[in-house]
């Protein structure tokens, strides 16, 4: 096979096309591939990839193409190459726990509007969420983007569907009493660096078992997350955090800056009782001899810890819902607890947290009704 790229002029603009010679048919035809491209260092990547799957034996034929085929190149290519690992795993979660089994095997040009609601309608019966089954429809979305532009397929079948709706989110959250309770209780714990940084810093759990003591600034009392620990088939991985927005520096109460220094403290104790048998991976939360703490399990030993103390199951990640919710009931502007929870935009604090502003509203009721209408009313 042999390849090459031409340009092709448009009134919309100039686009490439990379040119796959596959030679001729049993009846002496011509066989070619065409794929178009936005900008020539896409064509010349895809060139290159292509061929280098012909000369190591992993060309398939566009027809031949499954849809595991082709999310595999689409994570190999985009998944592995731009995203953060968080984002790798939860992809790689979606398709090889329900992409694959189900619809694996479908030659990608095959698959059916039909198909896809079926296997989403599949999906629910088996007890998945609406919020799961939308994650999977954005994943076969994205890979079948990739699909149309690598000149696989000619449509993206996935905008022919509807994942089911789920209702607005509200998260599960303590009330004050509740949580100055669970802050008590896990006063000298294993527990009491996490939740107190999920509570008074609104970190994720990722973002608490990742974090180091090079990211915590005493003199200033700040806190920079910068890091985020996750487990991939048993492999613990340190990253970048969820998002560009997720990485931020943001300032410690005071109560959490002694909660920390308290624990540094005891880490030193730990070390120098170990010595060499110590793992110093500079990370604030880990155990006792300095090996990084799995994510995987905790949701269970933090529902345990709950149940032990007569306390209200809630998630873990809950706890960053508290956090939010306080900052926004205790009138903290909705950018600075923005910035502080790490997201993109104000408004996406406000959607989470909508239910909060609805509570807000009721004093700004109150202030009307007790300085304007009471007087009109009185008159």
């Amino acid at each position: 096979m042999t390849a090459h790229i031409r340009k092709r002029k448009y009134k919309s603009g100039i686009r490439y096309q990379v040119v796959l010679d596959k030679g001729n048919d049993s009846n002496g035809k011509r066989r070619r591939e065409y794929i178009s491209c936005d900008s020539y260092a896409e064509a010349q990547a895809i060139k290159a990839e292509k061929l280098h799957q012909y000369n190591m034996g992993s060309f398939i034929e566009a027809s031949k193409i499954t849809v595991q085929n082709i999310c595999e190149q689409w994570f190999k290519l985009h998944v592995e190459q731009e995203l953060a690992i968080t984002t790798q795993n939860g992809y790689r979660v979606n398709l090889e726990n329900h992409v694959y089994p189900a619809i694996g095997n479908i030659k990608v040009q095959k698959l059916t509007p039909v198909q896809l609601q079926m296997f989403y309608d599949d999906l629910k019966k088996k007890g998945l969420s609406p919020r799961s089954i939308r994650y999977i429809h954005t994943t076969l979305h994205t890979a079948l983007k990739f699909a149309m532009r690598m000149g696989v397929v000619g449509r993206n079948v996935t905008e022919f569907v509807s994942p089911p709706k789920g209702e607005k989110f509200k998260p599960d959250i303590y009330n004050e009493a509740e949580v100055l309770e669970l802050l008590n209780c896990c006063k000298g714990t294993q527990f009491e660096v996490p939740i107190t940084l999920a509570v008074g810093m609104g970190m994720r759990k990722g973002e608490v078992f990742g974090l180091q003591w090079k990211d915590i600034d005493f003199s200033d009392n700040t806190l920079h997350v910068c890091h985020n620990l996750t487990c991939v088939k048993g492999k613990k991985i340190i990253g970048k955090p969820k998002t560009e927005s997720s990485d931020r520096k943001i300032l410690m109460p005071d109560y959490v800056v002694t909660m920390l220094k308290k624990h540094k403290i005891e880490q030193a104790k730990n070390r120098l009782k170990l010595g060499r048998a110590y793992q110093d991976n500079d990370l604030v939360y880990c155990y006792d001899d300095g090996t990084p703490r799995s994510t995987n399990g905790f949701s269970k030993r933090f529902s345990d810890f709950l149940e032990k103390n007569g306390l209200r199951h809630i998630r873990f990640h809950d706890l960053r819902h508290i956090n939010a919710t306080l900052m926004l009931q205790y009138g903290v502007p909705a950018k600075i607890a923005s910035e502080r929870l790490g997201h993109s935009t104000i408004q996406t604090t406000m959607n989470i947290y909508s239910h909060v502003t609805v509570e807000m509203q009721k004093d700004t009721v109150n202030i009307f009704d007790n300085n304007i209408f009471s007087k009109v009313a009185e008159g």
